[in-house]
């Protein structure tokens, strides 16, 4: 039997699949240009591919800790970045950059503010870096 994980990435790759087939079909019937550009695959592939299906995972799921279906997130994002940005020109390939760079900082960001707040419900936690008793 299929796990409920595989199901919903299953699942959010056959939307991608739809999303991109069907907007290729309507494209066609009504004579429109085509949206095949590597910024709309960027949004696709990453948005109903890859952060979706996770984030409704680290929402739903115990199996895995939220955090590490947000890291895969990021990382996917990355990758995916890479991959677009080299056929993307122009405004397309900065709004790539931009875009996976926000997430990173986001992720950086939610980080440190984690480790903050662990922090400071137990300060003994931290290491110490002021040369006081016990440093050498």
């Amino acid at each position: 039997m299929i796990s409920r994980e595989s199901r919903v990435l299953l699942g959010s790759m056959a939307l991608v699949a739809v999303v991109i087939l069907g907007l290729d079909l309507v494209t066609d019937a009504l004579g429109l240009p085509r949206w095949s550009s590597p910024l709309f695959g960027f949004l696709v592939i990453v948005g109903l591919g890859v952060a979706a299906p996770q984030l409704y995972l680290a929402r739903t799921d115990d199996d895995r800790s939220p955090l590490t279906r947000l890291r895969i997130v990021v990382f996917l994002t990355v990758v995916f970045g890479f991959l677009f940005v080299g056929a993307a020109q122009g405004l397309e390939q900065l709004a790539i950059v931009g875009l996976t760079a926000l997430t990173v900082v986001g992720w950086f960001g939610y980080e440190f503010l984690v480790a903050f707040r662990a922090a400071r419900e137990d300060p003994s936690r931290l290491p110490d870096v002021d040369g006081g008793p016990g440093s050498p």
